[in-house]
């Protein structure tokens, strides 16, 4: 059995509060495809670039105010 990210593999939706202006943050990708373009293709222990095996770091973005923060996902059995 492998460990995906439920994010990543649209298994379900992470919505965060902006900690600046309270506003809804927009889910902008895993952090690792900002990283390395090729991130996606490779198998998941090569693709966890600056991710623990069992999480998988998502950017979020807040249009409101410009704020950005790093979120950790849980990866699930699959």
């Amino acid at each position: 059995m492998a460990l995906i990210c439920p994010v990543c593999n649209g298994i379900e939706q992470v919505v965060k509060p902006c900690p600046t202006c309270r506003e809804a943050m927009d889910e902008a990708g895993s952090l690792s495809q900002f990283l390395d373009p090729y991130s996606p293709y490779l198998s998941a222990h090569e693709g966890d670039i600056g991710d623990d095996y069992n999480t998988c770091t998502h950017l979020f973005f807040c249009e409101n105010c410009d704020t950005d923060k790093r979120v950790e996902v849980s990866k699930v059995k699959w």
